[in-house]
């Protein structure tokens, strides 16, 4: 962590104080090269000049240990017994950085070694030294370069170690991280930049178009639903084995699973409970109506500091007023552009679609400056009714006379069934973005705080409802994805059954895995990844670091 607190300290905040890591190309290949490094045999160089054994037992290979008076602690991968003194070795996957002066702050710092890694090896050799070892140098080998460079311990040194580790204490304290860097060529290889947002913060906090484009790497993982009752799900090496009461057997690699997701009586061992939590996989379960019952997530970040932000805005009306503003903006927005989508793909002259737009933009202009919150929800409401009486002319003609009108708990049509379940995948997905960045989902601002019902997530699905779960319900019955037939139609209330709720899954998923070009940033994101970068926006916006919130439209 002192390693990354050289390199960045906004990074150091990030995975040290809040507790947030992600794996990259670059981690995943540096850690398998310390696996395969700590599984070769210890090496011990003889010295030709003193016959006699070293003054201390034989050191092992790896070393795990700390120093009391510094108040740090370590992994020494790699140590090297050479004329009686112990030599710490450590290897870098990375270049060593071109010939020339190094600085950190105001202090210079040995040549052909980055900064950060001067710290981290002049750490390990401060540890040895605090052990009563004799340790006067210690190697550092950059693979990439293959370059191999020796740093001397000096008074210097040591002075730069201390000034390190008051740093550290000093951004431990902080309840807000530093700010990021601006335009520097650390983020790119930044394996957090898709959590620190750097140039995104810096555009939304300057209202002006990012300087360059950072794109959010891409998670090829999926969510697994299962979906038959009495299915059983096992933990088999790295892998799930999903066995259904049919006798059908399904095996997902572990590395290919961003969520799972349990819809009514399936069982999970418990040795697979506790190896999805420690990847860091979620679990939600759901009845096997679709209704979502809970979700069981690894433990919240560390960063107690956003939540208190987040209930210390729920009690602002003005800040509670601009979030919920940002919100049903947004919402209006993409309802009328999936009304105008319709529009241009209709076959007769679409005089309702038109004239419903026209009905919305009212709304959308007194939200726009609306100053009081209960009259904001009149005026989303006002939109809704004008956007669901038009959404009728979207239908194929055989499904329009299904809809009249938005009815919930209980559906009492088909497509209300359909809209119901996708809303509610939707608010599981929320959820799922909302514990990985380490809020309350329990506590909104445009929703009423209701005991049981997660707000915040049904605040932050708002302006997705249109874009994400609407559109993937028009395009499954457009392209005739579902039948009639896929439901279970009762006096009171409709459903979807088994096989109409995984066509329904599979059009939610077609949907998040689509890639649009984000208004903002201008850069193609997945929906699912877009609703996780809002939850990170508004987190910036909680705690200060940006002063409006104003969440994604399409266009």
């Amino acid at each position: 962590m002192c390693n990354e607190l050289v390199y960045c300290e906004r990074l150091f905040h990030l995975e040290h104080v809040q507790g947030i890591f992600v794996d990259s190309a670059d981690t995943v290949t540096g850690r398998a090269e310390h696996e395969r490094a700590a599984r070769r045999g210890r090496r011990s160089r003889k010295s030709t000049q003193s016959p006699e054994p070293p003054p201390w037992p034989e050191l092992p290979r790896t070393l795990e240990s700390n120093a009391s008076n510094l108040g740090v602690c370590g992994k020494i991968d790699f140590l090297e017994v050479e004329d009686n003194r112990a030599i710490v070795v450590e290897a870098k996957h990375g270049k060593a950085p071109r010939p020339g002066p190094q600085q950190w702050q105001d202090m210079a710092l040995p040549e052909g070694i980055w900064p950060a890694d001067t710290a981290q090896l002049g750490l390990y050799m401060a540890m040895l030294r605090e052990l009563g070892l004799e340790v006067s140098e210690g190697r550092i080998y950059y693979r990439r370069s293959r370059t191999s460079v020796t740093l001397e311990w000096s008074e210097e040194l040591e002075r730069f170690l201390h000034a390190v580790i008051r740093r550290a204490r000093e951004v431990t304290e902080l309840s807000t991280p530093p700010a990021p860097l601006r335009d520097s060529p650390k983020c790119p290889g930044c394996s957090l930049h898709g959590v620190c947002l750097p140039d995104e913060h810096y555009a939304l906090l300057e209202h002006q178009a990012a300087p360059r484009r950072l794109p959010i790497a891409r998670d090829e993982r999926s969510v697994v639903h299962v979906t038959s009752p009495g299915s059983v799900v096992r933990k088999d090496g790295q892998a799930l084995r999903i066995e259904t009461r049919d006798g059908e057997d399904v095996r997902v690699l572990l590395k290919d699973i961003s969520h799972l997701s349990i819809f009514g009586p399936s069982q999970v061992t418990a040795q697979t409970f506790s190896g999805l939590l420690r990847q860091g996989i979620g679990i939600s379960h759901h009845t096997g109506a679709g209704t979502l019952l809970g979700i069981s997530q690894p433990l919240a970040t560390r960063n107690v500091g956003m939540r208190r932000a987040q209930y210390r805005a729920a009690d602002d009306e003005q800040r509670c007023l601009s979030v919920a503003r940002g919100l049903v903006i947004a919402k209006i927005r993409n309802q009328r552009t999936v009304l105008r989508r319709g529009l241009r793909q209709g076959d007769d002259d679409g005089a309702p679609l038109r004239a419903a737009i026209e009905r919305m933009k009212p709304a959308l202009r007194w939200a726009e400056r609306c100053a009081d919150l209960e009259v904001l929800r009149g005026h989303e409401g006002e939109a809704a009714r004008t956007y669901f009486g038009a959404l009728p002319e979207l239908l194929p003609p055989a499904w329009r006379g299904d809809l009249a009108g938005r009815s919930r708990r209980p559906p009492r049509d088909r497509v209300n069934a359909m809209l119901s379940f996708a809303y509610t995948l939707l608010a599981r997905e929320a959820i799922a973005a909302i514990g990985r960045v380490g809020l309350d989902p329990m506590l909104g601002f445009f929703h009423s705080m209701i005991p049981g019902r997660p707000a915040l997530a049904l605040d932050l699905i708002e302006p997705f409802r249109p874009a994400w779960a609407d559109t993937a319900v028009l395009r499954l019955l457009s392209t005739g994805g579902i039948e009639r037939e896929d439901f279970s139609v009762g006096s009171s209330a409709v459903y979807l059954n088994d096989v109409g709720r995984r066509k329904l899954i599979g059009a939610h998923e077609r949907r998040a895995r689509e890639e649009t070009r984000h208004p903002r940033f201008d850069y193609r994101m997945s929906y699912r990844r877009i609703l996780e970068l809002e939850v990170r926006i508004l987190g910036k916006f909680l705690l200060g670091e940006i002063d409006e919130y104003s969440a994604m439209w399409t266009r």
